[in-house]
């Protein structure tokens, strides 16, 4: 082509364009820099980009307007746009759409609710009906021996206190100190079914337990949009000018409504990830941009994203109404992606963007301390205060009689 394409952008779209961390101010770097690079050697143009709109505003129609990049673009200011946008039918009435090259919504990232406390660990391993069925069965079993072996006569045992202590030794893996009489089998029969059940209980209760004293448990999460529309969790979002604020209010959707009536605006990113950090509110952005932003900019760790995301569309490039050549563009873009080379740099940045934040969680691994283990010294120290009771009592009763 031969000529200087003039670009209206903004330098605050990772991992699509932002500025370079080695170049000069003005210097772009991004997956939209790699993608006007390659076409640029091909295509035989040169180009500019410019670091920011003049109304800092992405691009929205407004009192019958244009602004932000769309603007500068429909205005014949620019000759296109390589921010991250999303096709729209008012986008598209209005300019000439490129091939599109990747596809992404708006993602929602939470701050993560508090662990629950460590020394619980000792009973996550099984549900609460889990525990409630045991202890019934439990005593059930005990009620039943002692009740067989004084009927019959002929059993191991002849009173509950004997049974309670017979039968809980395979629940703390300990060998019986001796098994019934030969001629019980009845009992041989009872007590082969409660070993094998004990077995079975233990070794589940023991592996879930190691996980539990090591990793931390958290309390169930918002993981849908339509939770989080029911939630008490409002929304907030950067107000740079982007359809989203009216498009959620519009929808015919009830769970978009209901989110976009708790959608709170504020100039700037600060305050939106304050509120977010505070567990007050679900930050809402493009989904790349979300990640790097909170992981990156603001080195937020603990944070989740909701895997549904809003309005996922195609992106493109945005070009001025009826551009000649921009088939030449279509036919270029469409070989990047189709030589997944638009994957590779985007997968490529936004490693670089988190390559810091990526090595702190490598190596994130840590030895077990107290506090992983807290529940089994508690229940160590429950166990001794039973003991100690235990003798009391049979002090106290060895006195009295």
């Amino acid at each position: 082509m031969g000529v200087t394409l003039n670009l209206g952008t903004w330098f605050d779209d990772y991992p699509y364009l932002y500025q370079s961390k080695t170049g000069d101010d003005g210097v772009g770097d991004g997956v939209a820099v790699e993608m006007l690079d390659a076409l640029a050697g091909t295509l035989g143009y040169e180009y500019t980009l410019t670091t920011e709109p003049p109304d800092l505003q992405w691009g929205a129609l407004e009192n019958g307007s244009w602004t932000g990049m769309l603007g500068m673009v429909h205005r014949r200011d620019k000759n296109f746009t390589v921010n991250s946008m999303t096709l729209t039918d008012e986008r598209m009435e209005a300019l000439d759409a490129s091939h599109p090259y990747w596809m992404e919504g708006f993602g929602l990232t939470l701050i993560t609710p508090p662990p629950l406390p460590r020394w619980r660990a000792v009973y996550y391993p099984f549900h609460g009906l889990v525990w409630l069925t045991f202890v019934a069965s439990f005593t059930l079993l005990v009620a039943l021996m002692a009740l067989q072996g004084g009927v019959m006569g002929d059993g191991v045992v002849a009173g509950v206190s004997e049974a309670w202590a017979y039968l809980v030794r395979p629940v703390l893996s300990h060998s019986l100190p001796r098994l019934p009489d030969p001629t019980a089998q009845w009992q041989r029969v009872f007590l082969a079914t409660w070993i094998l059940a004990c077995l079975i209980l233990t070794t589940a209760y023991t592996a879930n337990l190691i996980a539990f004293l090591t990793i931390p448990v958290y309390p169930e999460r918002i993981q849908t949009l339509e939770q989080l529309a029911n939630s008490e969790f409002r929304i907030t979002m950067s107000d740079y000018g982007d359809f989203v604020d009216g498009a959620l209010v519009s929808s015919e959707s009830p769970v978009y409504r209901a989110l976009g009536k708790k959608l709170d605006l504020f100039s700037g990113y600060d305050t939106v990830i304050h509120l977010m950090a505070t567990g007050s509110h679900a930050f809402l952005d493009l989904y790349s941009y979300n990640i790097i932003t909170v992981a990156a900019e603001y080195k937020i760790r603990n944070v989740y994203m909701l895997r549904e995301q809003l309005y996922p569309g195609h992106l493109c490039w945005y070009f001025q109404k009826n551009t000649a050549w921009k088939y030449k563009f279509d036919h270029g873009i469409q070989r990047l992606v189709e030589g997944g080379l638009v994957s590779h740099w985007l997968k490529k940045k936004t490693a670089e963007l988190l390559g810091r934040t990526e090595a702190e969680e490598r190596s994130s691994i840590q030895p077990l301390s107290l506090k992983h283990l807290q529940a089994a010294f508690l229940l160590l120290l429950l166990a001794s205060l039973l003991g100690l009771l235990v003798l009391f009592l049979e002090i106290l009763v060895h006195q009295l009689t």
